[in-house]
């Protein structure tokens, strides 16, 4: 009986140093989250760090916002800005207008020519009557920066950006000249049927003859 009971509880070699490779584990795991403590250093936040760190947050959003509601700084007090000559950064400092809107009158400055009348700035894509009425005192207009259109050369290239024209009438312009001649005043160009007074005033400061 004692014989069984010897050989039922003999550990072999093999078994006796998995058993202690068990252990060792199992000590490793119970001893591991005080050691964790022990090598671990909690960091302290600085309350003046953090405050700075807020205030530029702060200060990141309320400059995203104001870029996002399109209000920009102002023009410097009684400063007037020529239409005709202003580059994009000088249309920034008009009331209500950043960069993207100064690109916008710029390009509709160029296919015009120029500007005449600075109420012409209300024909710009989204620049309407509230807006203008916001920057019209801090603008004024040279025509004589206006770039104009020698109608008795021009192509329909040409005339293809010109905004106060549709297709059909600067094709009929320009087939009228190839047929009856050049244009002497704009008597002449009255009788091209498809294009009518209000056209043609509006299209006046534009055209030489020459």
């Amino acid at each position: 009986m004692i014989s069984r009971i010897k050989n039922y509880l003999s550990v072999s070699k093999k078994e006796w140093n998995g058993m202690v490779v068990l252990v060792i584990l199992i000590a490793l795991i119970l001893a591991a989250p005080y050691v964790f403590q022990l090598l671990r250093k909690d960091t302290t936040i600085d309350p003046k760090e953090f405050d700075n760190a807020v205030a530029i947050l702060d200060k990141a959003k309320k400059a995203d916002s104001v870029a996002k509601s399109g209000i920009y700084k102002k023009a410097v007090p009684g400063v007037v800005i020529e239409l005709n000559t202003a580059d994009t950064a000088k249309l920034t400092q008009l009331n209500g207008i950043g960069p993207s809107f100064a690109r916008r009158i710029i390009g509709y400055r160029d296919r015009l020519g120029g500007f005449y009348d600075k109420q012409q700035l209300k024909e710009v894509f989204g620049l309407d009557a509230e807006k203008y009425n916001g920057l019209q005192s801090q603008v004024t207009v040279d025509a004589s920066h206006i770039k104009k259109i020698h109608i008795n050369s021009v192509t329909f290239e040409g005339l293809r950006s010109f905004p106060y024209l549709s297709y059909k009438q600067m094709n009929a312009i320009i087939r009228f000249r190839e047929q009856h001649g050049e244009y002497q005043s704009l008597d002449d160009m009255r009788n091209v049927a498809i294009l009518n007074d209000e056209i043609l005033n509006r299209i006046k400061p534009y055209i030489s003859f020459k």
